[in-house]
This record gives C-alpha cells, structure tokens and sequence, in this order.
C-alpha cells in the first residue's frame, strides 16, 4: 500500500500544484471584478470610406480576475475592436460583446457598455481649394507689402464628401512681415481645422512676400517747355507746366525740375494756332522707377506764323 502512493510521486506532486495554481484562479475571478474605459477601435474599413460620427468613443468594460493579474494590468493590454470591413456608406449600428475585447490571460471580460454603437459612415472625395496665407506684422517704416506669392497657391484634400462641399480655402502657419525692408520667403504647412480632412501629397507652400520702398506722389512746378525743332515762327502760350511723378520715395524726393525735359513737336506744322499735348520724358537713370502720372496744362496752345520767305 504505501508503495503504491509513492509511485510516481513528482508526477502527482506537479498534478497538485497545478490544480491548486487553477483553484487559485478561479477563486480570485470569483471576487474580483474592476472596470476599465478603453478607446473603441474600428477595424478593416475600406480605404475610401471614413467614419465621420459615432454614439461613443469609449466603452466601460467589465473585468474579472485575481486580485494580483488586475493590479498589474495595463490599459493598453486591452483592445476594443469592432471589424467594418463590410461596412457601407450611411448609418451603421454595431454591437459589442466580450468577444471583441481582448485581455491577458487570467482575465475574463463580463461586459461591454454600451452594448451597441451608432456609426454614420461616409466615402471620401477629393477637392483642389485655394492656399491662404496668415500674415501677421508690418514692414518697416516706409516700406509696404506690396504681394504675397505661394507656391503652389492651390493644394488638393481628401476627406467626407459632406464636408469637402463648403470647403473652399485652407489657411499657412503664421509668417511675420515683421520690419521687413526686402521681399522675404519661407515654407510653410498647411493648417486645415477640420480633423476629417487631409492635404493629399503637398502639404506645405512657399510663401513670398514681396517687399517694395513706399510709393509716393509729387508735383514738380515750373518745369521748362520748348517747342521741338526751335522755329522762330513759332510761339507758346505758356512756358512751363506742371508735371505730378510718382515711385520710391528715396528717387522721387531727389529728382529736381533739371531732370525733367517738357516739350511740344511742332515738326511739320503749317501756320496756324494748334493744341497740343506736352511730352515729358526723365533724363539718364531715372527712366527706371519713376512714373509720369500727368502734365498740367494737358494741352498747350501753340502758334506757327507764316515765315518771310512763305509771304
């Protein structure tokens, strides 16, 4: 008799530890239960539909377990997972079960709240909306903005066709214009405030500012006319006119009344009283950047007389 409970003795002493190890479990599942808000996953939806909407984020699930498997479980050791690989566009209900969470072994899910989910569930489209620069600050003084180029000016999105339709421009990051005294270009992201929409390949522009000297305007009086060719015959009602320039504030400030040459072509004339319109052209470097707005009087009398030899 007594060799027969010695034989095999460490095969039923490792029976025994086991069955105390499960009775151990089972006791602790038995009295011990805690819940648990995980974030609900979607799963295996089809590339070109999104899930726009749903009636909770988060579900309570009901765990059971011994104490010391609960105490040392992690959140991230467990998953909520709903498979929407057969979803189609519209309204969706799907429901939640202890099968779709999964846990550590040792633990048990009792319950899953809420019980079901409402999804609304839409295709993506695409659409190609202006880019808009946020610009904040102002050049220096005496300086203007006078463009702003973006490179590319229009960005292509995907996101739900319901949200894409009253799109229609996406803002940059900040740039500052801030004391600028030249044109300035920096590469900035797309912001786009809608979380269901997403630049498609591009997602940053180069912005320009184009920083030019304050343009002024000024009157230059007594400006010398002439008539062209010089005839004797030949006599204006007045000698001099009124010339409004306008450009860069430094060029236009320096430009005196010897730089303006004002005259009338009186070239091939016959005798008589004529009115004609002052032609005012800038000398030497000051072509460039200098505009002539107007010339007052816009028109001046001129009077051949008939030449000795013509009586």
């Amino acid at each position: 008799m007594r060799s027969r409970i010695l034989d095999n003795l460490g095969l039923k002493v490792i029976s025994l530890v086991l069955a105390f190890s499960l009775w151990y479990i089972v006791a602790g599942e038995r009295g011990t239960e805690i819940v648990v808000s995980i974030p609900l996953e979607f799963r295996n939806l089809a590339e070109s539909l999104e899930v726009i909407e749903e009636s909770a984020q988060q579900v309570e699930v009901r765990l059971r377990g011994s104490s010391d498997f609960l105490r040392a479980l992690s959140p991230q050791e467990i998953q909520a997972a709903v498979d929407l690989s057969d979803a189609e566009p519209g309204e969706k209900t799907v429901y939640l079960t202890p099968d779709q969470v999964n846990t550590p072994y040792g633990v048990r899910v009792m319950r899953v709240t809420p019980a079901s989910v409402n999804l609304v569930i839409e295709s993506l489209a695409e659409r190609t909306v202006r880019a808009v620069p946020r610009v904040v600050g102002e050049p220096a003084a005496g300086f203007v903005l006078a463009n702003i180029r973006l490179e590319p000016s229009e960005i292509t999105v995907s996101g739900p066709a319901s949200v894409l339709e009253n799109l229609e421009q996406v803002t940059t990051e900040p740039i500052s214009a801030e004391g600028l005294r030249e044109t300035y270009s920096e590469s900035l992201q797309v912001l786009i405030d809608d979380p269901f929409v997403r630049p498609r390949g591009v997602n940053s522009v180069e912005v320009t500012l184009e920083v030019q000297e304050e343009s002024i305007e000024r009157t230059l009086r007594d400006v010398p006319l002439s008539a062209s060719p010089a005839l004797p015959n030949a006599s204006l009602a007045t000698d001099s006119v009124e010339v409004v320039i306008s450009g860069p504030r430094s060029m236009v400030e320096d430009v005196r009344v010897e730089d303006l040459d004002a005259r009338v072509t009186i070239q091939d004339l016959a005798p008589g009283t004529h009115d004609l319109a002052p032609q005012v052209e800038l000398k030497g470097s000051l072509v460039s950047g200098i505009e002539i707005l107007r010339v007052v009087p816009e028109r001046v009398r001129v009077r051949i007389d008939r030449s000795r030899g013509g009586q």
